[in-house]
């Protein structure tokens, strides 16, 4: 079985975002091995090559490296902040990808190039977070990974669910199942490995 990886980008655990993973990850868990980054897993500190001599926060970050490289398919879920990606998540990815240049010599490889990535947000404004995603999207691509031409953009996401979990709008809840069946395609039809 195929495994997902849901990167939320909030470290608030009742974050408008982390509800989104979590809806992701119903959706999802019937066909795949389905994981969530959680924040305090991740508790890296903020990215300083003045670190990379620090054998515990090495350690750390190749613990989180590890959870994206075993992944055959990412899909990150980060709110927008002021027209860019969360300064956690940035920070995340900027230690992940750094990692194969701290300790070439151990095989350490870009675990982003060639991964099938969909990219989400939620927030409480008219724009889900559009900005961001965009951000997202240029990042992701410079570390080449493969990322779903569609995305999530959740609007007025406080007042969007139902009780049941699922979003009251059902134009859009086709929107993110048909999104979501693209992205499942793609990551079952490939088998790419990442590469330097």
């Amino acid at each position: 079985m195929k495994k997902i990886l849901i990167f939320p980008g909030s470290q608030r655990k009742q974050s408008l975002n982390r509800r989104l993973a979590a809806h992701f990850e119903s959706l999802l868990k019937q066909e795949f091995y389905v994981e969530i980054l959680e924040s305090d897993t991740v508790d890296l500190p903020l990215f300083n090559q003045d670190l990379e001599n620090d054998s515990l926060v090495i350690d750390k970050v190749k613990q989180v490296y590890q959870r994206f490289f075993n992944a055959d398919g990412l899909i990150v879920v980060s709110p927008e902040y002021n027209g860019s990606v969360s300064p956690y998540l940035k920070n995340t990815v900027d230690w992940i990808s750094r990692l194969p240049r701290i300790i070439a010599e151990q095989g350490y490889i870009n675990p982003f190039h060639g991964k099938p990535m969909l990219l989400a947000s939620a927030t409480p404004g008219q724009s889900g977070g559009v900005l961001g995603l965009q951000s997202a999207r240029n990042v992701f691509s410079y570390l080449g990974g493969l990322i779903l031409a569609e995305q999530v953009a959740l609007p007025y996401a406080t007042d969007a669910w139902k009780d049941d979990g699922s979003l009251i709008d059902p134009y859009l809840n086709a929107y993110l199942q048909q999104t979501l069946k693209r992205f499942e395609v793609v990551v079952k039809s490939l088998s790419i490995s990442p590469q330097q």
